[in-house]
């Protein structure tokens, strides 16, 4: 607390000197920021994380806005080429040196291309500022040295194309009717980042490297690092390496591209047969806010944000109290750098699209007019001023922060401020935000015209949808009601509990010195694990389990117990009902809810310090005197309904059931349409809950955080060692898991033209502890490595594979490995076969993966030390260690030594008993006119 109070303080003090309005904003002093004269930028900032890692971005000012008509695509097509060739790291050695640092492709390694920016990503473990100039190295490559090897771009070629057909569907086909209106007669409708198909398929060389020579130099380029080195090394390098480079003469001028404004209205009615969702949404184009460089705009955004907050808090609270459309919203935001947007929305039931959309309007037209009340600002300014004092307590800036403030600098032109200003202006700033405020904000976004209405569905609903006219009546003539302000008054209990639980004795206490753990065991029969952490300062997370879950209960009660947890949640407890519940804990660090799975039951609850009574009142409340709000119960069993009888349309839900049952044969219950019709039933929802939450019998919490152990002690006595502990009774004992059978599918449906292909591996004769687990994990991205090298980097077949190894040995032990990519129909044979000869090739040829075993090792290392002083990593691996009953802490302990021990044979070998000698499932979704054309 001493620290928090210092640093309120020094946020005190900022307030105090903070520029009056209309000043500019003062760049954060970390920040090293320069332009070299050649144009090029820099940002450099110091890493307060205390770690060797350190993340390198490049930053283009081009993306396809730049491209020219016969380049539509290729400023992505330039992004995928930096990672197959430049000059001193030759086709995919990029790839191959980072992951030997133990940066992993994808989540460390990676890149974006968009409509006015590309940008390149790297985070890597820089323990030397040697290792941290040589990624600077690559940087550069990207910047001004690619290769563009003839050989590299035709691999990659059917890469793209592959990339290009993920995107394709029905949201794809949808989107192509009323995106020419979101960007009306405007640049951004001809240039979709991605491209069209026939000039990926097939542009000349020429092309490609026309546009990076043209785009790629210095005066659009910024590079920015965030490190723990030297940042005079690291400035003095970058002037070295990307100060020598030249624009080119008579370059081309980079034009900001805006949406042209119209007076009307634009209307969008667009179906198609394999959507299942209906939705209605509107898009409304106003000037966007400036560069956020003064204190004025600094609070223009500030306004904007309460805004955006304030609406959503009220349509949660419609969506609670009616069911004429599943969700809705309403927000200001940037649908690009320059362009900002009042955007909204409704999901709507099928049986209830006119009246959905009518109700969202009215909702809609009643915030326009009205805005907010004083309750409702009121409860959002405490949670906002709650927010704010969480963020002062953690006093180092993450990365990600800084880099997206930089980011904004550079493309935007916004001021990098630091945290320590950015909280005292909100602190100061938000007082003066009252309802004018938010009415004059309104004002500005509720602007006549240049608005685009669109509604999207499903064939089989087309003939039931509302047309323009109805549409435009129904805004015209809504907008004109005299609507009622909003009212949603609630009279909220003055206390959670109204009697104190009777307390439990810890009849003893354990410590486990290996782990700096200690075990205490209650009187109610339940075990409570604590771990003092400093991984998150003044916050205590708990966690509850034990196993059982539905599987155990009568099968006349599996449809409201999988439905109890969701019901159970959006309902009030006790004396309180939702909103209520809401209304008090407004401003309060404390959640807790309830977890009923198929397999166990358990909890989550987590607060500040200051907040932990309430955390304890709050959970012992929800577990004892839970209720069902029967507007909540009908809601869920409506939405329920209607997403099973979308499944039914769906081609993906058939395909995956068609999995699902070669999986598990006879232990796949499905929960359909009729039973929920029948079987979810309002009075049984909370008998069934209660049949698992009547006792904390032989439950095992975990309490992990910045705590006391004398301080927490009387809450987990009385909170916990409080609950009831009667005998429990079990309906039925949980099946074991089935091995499925050896099957293939082939299943034709839809007109994508898209293979989308899963194989799966499942075998019971596994060990589900460690360092078996690491083996898997290690498996797992080995296949991962070796697949992409194939399918993608050799074949061009995919843009990416997905692969999955996981055990369990609840209620029986059960490995499965799934493989899954999507491909052209034409080649899925082919890639099938592909996949398969690599798994036989790890399985025969140990030494066939030891390169790639070397640089997996160093990135589960890598990310163990980021992750294993964090709260979030004792919580879960602890609640593992103890509902798996594994048989020692090695994981905490001996991780390293366990990683280090691994060989190549290992994974061989497991190879070979796990999936060889397991069941497989090879699943194929191919359209309907694809289905017989095979040929490679």
């Amino acid at each position: 607390m001493k620290q928090l109070q210092k640093y309120l303080f020094v946020v005190l003090l900022i307030i105090l000197s903070i520029p009056v309005s209309g000043q500019r904003l003062v760049q954060d002093p970390k920040l090293t920021k320069g332009v070299l004269k050649n144009g090029f930028s820099y940002y450099i900032y110091p890493s307060d994380v205390g770690d060797h890692q350190s993340s390198i971005q490049l930053f283009v000012k081009a993306g396809s806005l730049q491209e020219k008509d016969s380049q539509r695509g290729l400023a992505h097509f330039v992004e995928h080429m930096a990672f197959n060739g430049s000059k001193n790291y030759p086709k995919n050695e990029v790839i191959t040196y980072l992951e030997s640092l133990g940066v992993k492709f994808g989540a460390d390694l990676n890149a974006y291309t968009s409509y006015d920016q590309t940008v390149y990503k790297i985070t890597v473990n820089t323990s030397n500022l040697k290792q941290l100039e040589k990624t600077i190295d690559i940087v550069a490559d990207w910047a001004f040295e690619l290769s563009f090897d003839s050989l590299e771009i035709e691999k990659e070629r059917g890469v793209v194309i592959e990339e290009w057909r993920t995107k394709q569907g029905a949201s794809a086909r949808l989107s192509e009717q009323y995106l020419p209106l979101i960007f009306h007669q405007s640049r951004y409708a001809e240039r979709q980042p991605i491209g069209t198909l026939d000039i990926l398929r097939h542009f000349k060389h020429s092309e490609i490297k026309g546009f990076y020579n043209e785009w790629y130099r210095p005066n659009l380029l910024a590079i920015a690092v965030i490190s723990n080195q030297n940042v005079g090394a690291i400035e003095k390098y970058i002037k070295e390496q990307f100060g020598k480079a030249k624009n080119l003469k008579n370059s081309a001028e980079r034009v900001v591209y805006n949406l042209p404004k119209h007076n009307d209205t634009l209307y969008s009615i667009a179906t198609d047969k394999e959507e299942n969702d209906i939705d209605y949404s509107y898009i409304t184009k106003l000037t966007a806010l400036s560069q956020i460089n003064s204190v004025d705009k600094f609070k223009e955004l500030l306004v904007r944000s309460f805004f955006n907050g304030l609406s959503k808090k009220r349509f949660e609270r419609l969506t609670q109290r009616n069911s004429i459309f599943k969700s809705g919203s309403m927000s200001d935001i940037d649908l690009m750098p320059n362009i900002e947007v009042a955007v909204g929305g409704a999901a709507l039931f099928e049986s209830d699209i006119a009246s959905g959309i009518k109700n969202y309007i009215t909702e809609q037209q009643r915030i326009l007019k009205y805005g907010f009340t004083s309750e409702e600002l009121s409860d959002y300014r405490k949670e906002f001023l709650a927010q704010l004092n969480r963020a002062a307590q953690n006093t180092k800036t993450s990365a990600i922060s800084v880099i997206e403030s930089v980011k904004e600098d550079f493309f935007n032109g916004n001021t990098v401020i630091s945290r320590e200003q950015r909280l005292a202006l909100q602190q100061q700033l938000q007082s003066g935000i009252d309802s004018l405020t938010i009415m004059s904000f309104i004002g500005k976004i509720n602007q006549p015209g240049n608005t685009v209405v669109m509604l999207t569905g499903p064939d089989r609903v087309k003939h039931i949808l509302p047309n323009q006219s109805q549409l435009q009546l129904w805004q015209d003539s809504i907008s004109r009601l005299p609507l009622e302000r909003w009212s949603d008054h609630e009279i909220v209990p003055t206390k959670l509990l109204t009697s104190s639980p009777i307390p439990s004795k810890v009849l003893k206490k354990e410590y486990i010195a290996e782990i700096d753990l200690h075990k205490w065991q209650l009187a109610n029969h339940t075990t409570v694990y604590l771990k003092q952490s400093k991984g998150r300062k003044d916050h205590i997370q708990l966690t509850g389990f034990r196993q059982g879950g539905y599987s155990v209960l009568d099968s006349t009660d599996v449809v409201n117990a999988s439905f109890a947890q969701s019901i159970v949640a959006a309902s009030g407890a006790g004396n309180f009902s939702r909103r209520a519940l809401s209304k008090y804990l407004t401003g309060n660090s404390a959640t807790a809810m309830m977890v009923l799975s198929k397999y166990r039951e358990g909890l989550a609850a987590s607060a500040s310090l200051k907040d932990i009574k309430t955390m304890f009142e709050l959970l012992y409340l929800k577990w004892t005197e839970p209720r069902v709000d029967r507007d909540v119960f009908e809601l869920q069993k409506r939405k329920a309904l209607e997403s099973v009888k979308n499944k039914e349309n769906s081609i993906t839900s058939q395909y995956n059931r068609l999995i699902t049952q070669k999986l598990s044969g006879e232990e796949n219950e499905e929960i359909d349409e009729n039973r929920i019709s029948n079987d979810l039933v309002l009075n049984k929802i909370l008998p069934t809950y209660h049949k698992r939450f009547n006792s904390a019998k032989g439950f095992e919490f975990v309490i992990i955080g910045d705590f006391e152990l004398d301080a927490v002690e009387q809450y987990v006595t009385t909170y916990l060692g409080g609950l009831p502990s009667s005998d429990l009774v079990e309906d039925n004992k949980a099946k074991p898991l089935p091995v499925g059978e050896n099957a293939s599918i082939l299943m034709k449906a839809g007109e994508t033209d898209r293979a989308t292909v899963n194989i799966i591996f499942q075998n019971s004769n596994v060990v589900n502890d460690y360092p078996e687990i690491i083996t898997y994990e290690i498996l797992q991205e080995v296949l991962k490595v070796k697949l992409r090298e194939n399918l993608r980097e050799k074949n061009s077949g995919v843009y990416g594979v997905a692969v999955n190894v996981s055990a369990t040995s609840i209620p029986s032990t059960l490995l499965r490995a799934r493989i899954g990519f999507s491909c052209s129909p034409e080649k899925r044979e082919f890639l099938i076969e592909q996949a398969n000869k690599e798994i036989d090739l790890i399985a025969k040829n140990p030494a066939y993966i030891e390169k790639e075993l070397d640089n997996i090792k160093k990135q589960l290392m890598v990310t163990y030390d980021k992750q294993k002083d964090k709260e979030t990593f004792w919580s879960a691996e602890l609640r593992n260690h103890i509902y798996y009953h594994f048989k020692d802490w090695s994981l905490f302990t001996k991780y390293p030594e366990m990683v280090s021990k691994i060989q190549s044979k290992d994974i061989s070998q497991a190879i070979k008993k796990l999936l060889l000698q397991g069941t497989k499932v090879t699943a194929v979704l191919t359209p309907e006119d694809k289905l017989d054309n095979t040929k490679k």
